[in-house]
């Protein structure tokens, strides 16, 4: 996945989750933030990625990057945990919300990245 779907798909996660807005996410391999906001209302998500300088939208399970001309899924599994997809690399991910912290795993990348507000 690029860096910045799997941004958005932590913000997504995060937003969805705790139910409230995400203004920015902060992704530990990188040690920087990526300001990217984000909210989940009855399913809808609504989203700027100000890096990209692009909206993220769409619906749960069915995401949209507008800037990279992306969909990827993210399908909610109860307790935090989510399964996804990404159709731009045709790769899984996996999520997992604890608190304010996410934990990712890209199946593409075979590696863990962390991501907190």
């Amino acid at each position: 996945m690029k860096p910045c779907i799997r941004a958005a798909a932590a913000a997504v996660a995060l937003a969805h989750s705790l139910g409230r807005l995400v203004t920015k996410v902060y992704e530990h391999e990188a040690n920087a933030y990526n300001r990217i906001s984000v909210c989940v209302q009855n399913g809808r998500v609504s989203g700027y990625d100000y890096i990209s300088h692009c909206y993220v939208s769409g619906e749960l399970a069915n995401v949209y990057h507008h800037g990279e001309n992306s969909h990827f899924t993210l399908m909610p599994n109860g307790s935090g945990a989510y399964n996804g997809f990404d159709h731009d690399t045709s790769s899984y991910f996996s999520v997992k919300v604890e608190r304010r912290e996410v934990h990712m795993f890209d199946h593409n990348e075979d590696s863990y990245f962390a991501y907190s507000i």
